[in-house]
């Protein structure tokens, strides 16, 4: 039931999020409904049950096994079969025993699954070991399963495969059926190449990376489902640089749905993550983190159990994204050294697209961070990350277009810079709503463009829109509210806080230093209920969900009530 609500939930806030997206450039003098959807913070009941209701099932086989080819060699002893060349071989039946791929360098491997299981507990069920590459291919309209039944890792075998499918080369796992795999060792699928994945029906349920190729990952359609019980859901991990000179660790997701549950990190990229639109449309993507998973790291005091974490930048320019975390729900490292001499940038680029991040996040402060639910072995046994923000850039957050609601987490917005140019970003937060932090430059939030719409608590030690440098805005629409005195604000800064462009509404203290041809309109919007502004001629309307000292509202345009 709780899982049911958290879908709900998540539907709910796309589909409102997606008819909100067309107020940018709207010159009509129609309403726009622009709310403020979620005001409080996420508690443990909302933790999450890693079934779907659109879970992925597949039978096991029941008759005999069979390996052919027409084009290929196939070797067999005892239960073990071994494909010695390129070709394509089919797969049918039961099969205790395993899978090995030990064909030329140069050969390219096609196995195809109908109606196959593979059940192994001395080994990976399917071990590459030698190919230009290998697809496995899940025929349509067939059930397939692979079973690692190893005992779960502890020690390091360089003889032991790291997978339940395991390869040395390039591997691509297609077709139009279905496929469930199990690996209770380590990983699910893993390459120390790159993996991609197109067309089938996935479910992949591993101890550690349900998913990991160490170049790169590829999703390029189907549906996924990663289950990661003790570890991080999908990952890269190398970052040197490819022949044609770029830097390897990317992840793609360029099409499909993809739905992680992770003990640790959802998503985890060496390099960078990126979700486009593809040729079979824009990607779906869901998340669930920590607790949020159903299940609980065994070092879960001490892990990270973020949505996206990157060592350089996350990009989002299509599709949708919804994350339940109990650490940052999109979150972009700086500094990591690259081998080609570059550096990790730090940065989180959003400029299309759905974003919807819930981050669990106490409401008093914590410094050690605060026991959640304890996942699958009970309540009160994870340690909840404290200071969790919904999106966390080490350098730049840019919003140049899409839609982004946080509805809850300790900061919303977190960035040395913080750029918003455009799109709709809605964030209710425990702490400060937007936070430029102290960092490798002056810390700034600019706006140029697009709707801002930031909800924090009237009272208590918080700030909407608080830099550590400068605010500067010379275009776009933005609320702010927060509580009504100079230590904590509306809008903060250890700088100016200087708008010559725009539309900037004051729910609390502001310091705000005006010019060019703004002005200051008096109006009361600082009530709570429902507010509508006429900006130009087009309105909005809003809702606090509390009350707020005063209101203060500069703008370039006619504003009025």
């Amino acid at each position: 039931m709780k899982k049911i609500i958290a879908l709900i939930l998540a539907a709910v806030l796309t589909a409102a999020l997606a008819s909100c997206a067309a107020i940018t450039g709207q010159t009509t003098t129609e309403t726009e409904e622009i709310t403020n959807t979620v005001t409080t913070s996420a508690t443990e009941e909302t933790a999450a049950d890693p079934v779907t209701d659109n879970d992925i099932n597949a039978a096991e086989a029941t008759g005999t096994f069979s390996i052919t080819t027409e084009d290929g060699t196939v070797e067999n002893s005892g239960n073990i079969y071994t494909v010695t060349s390129a070709g394509t071989y089919v797969l049918s039946g039961l099969l205790q025993g395993q899978i090995v791929v030990n064909a030329g360098e140069d050969d390219e491997v096609t196995l195809e699954l109908k109606d196959a299981t593979v059940t192994y507990g001395a080994d990976s069920p399917i071990k590459i070991i030698s190919a230009k590459s290998v697809d496995i291919s899940a025929k349509k309209g067939t059930e397939n399963v692979i079973n690692d039944t190893r005992n779960t890792k502890t020690t390091d075998k360089e003889e032991q495969g790291e997978g339940a499918i395991y390869a040395v080369c390039d591997l691509k796992i297609k077709g139009t059926g279905t496929l469930v795999i199990n690996a209770a060792y380590n990983n699910g699928i893993h390459t120390k190449k790159d993996l991609t994945i197109q067309n089938l029906s996935l479910k992949v349920t591993a101890y550690d990376n349900a998913l990991k190729g160490n170049d790169s990952i590829t999703v390029a359609s189907g549906a996924v489902v990663a289950i990661s019980t003790n570890g991080d859901g999908v990952k890269t991990e190398n970052t040197n640089v490819n022949k044609n000179g770029k830097t390897r660790g990317d992840i793609t997701i360029s099409g499909g749905s993809v739905t992680v549950y992770a003990a640790g990190d959802g998503f985890q990229a060496a390099h960078n993550f990126e979700m486009i639109s593809g040729e079979d449309g824009s990607p779906t993507v869901t998340v669930y983190t920590g607790s949020y998973s159903g299940y609980t790291a065994s070092d879960a005091a001490t892990t990270s159990y973020k949505g996206v974490k990157v060592q350089n930048e996350l990009n989002i320019s299509a599709g949708v994204i919804t994350l339940q975390t109990y650490d940052d729900g999109l979150h972009a490292d700086y500094g990591t050294s690259f081998d080609d001499g570059t550096k990790g940038q730090g940065t989180v680029n959003i400029s299309g697209g759905t974003v919807n991040i819930s981050v669990y996040s106490p409401e008093s402060k914590t410094f050690g961070g605060r026991s959640g639910p304890g996942g699958r072995g009970g309540w009160g046994g994870q340690q909840t990350v404290s200071g969790a923000d919904g999106i966390h850039a080490d350098y730049t957050l840019n919003i140049t277009g899409g839609t982004v609601n946080i509805d809850s987490a300790y900061e919303g917005l977190e960035a040395n810079v913080i750029n918003v140019s455009g799109g709709v970003t809605y964030v209710s937060a425990n702490d400060d709503g937007v936070n430029a932090c102290k960092g490798y430059t002056t810390p700034q939030v600019n706006v140029t463009g697009g709707y801002l719409d930031v909800t924090v608590s009237p009272n208590g030690d918080t700030d909407g829109i608080d830099s550590n440098g400068t605010y500067n805005q010379t275009g776009g629409i933005v609320i702010t509210r927060g509580p009504n005195s100079e230590m904590a604000a509306a809008v903060d800064a250890d700088g100016t806080i200087s708008v010559t462009g725009g539309t900037l509404i004051v729910l609390g203290y502001g310091r705000v230093r005006t010019g060019g041809s703004v002005k200051s309109v008096s109006l009361s919007l600082h009530s709570a209920g429902s507010h509508t502004v006429k900006i130009d001629g087009v309105s909005y309307t809003f809702n606090n969900s509390g009350a707020y000292g005063r209101t203060a509202v500069y703008s370039d345009a006619t504003v009025s009530s």
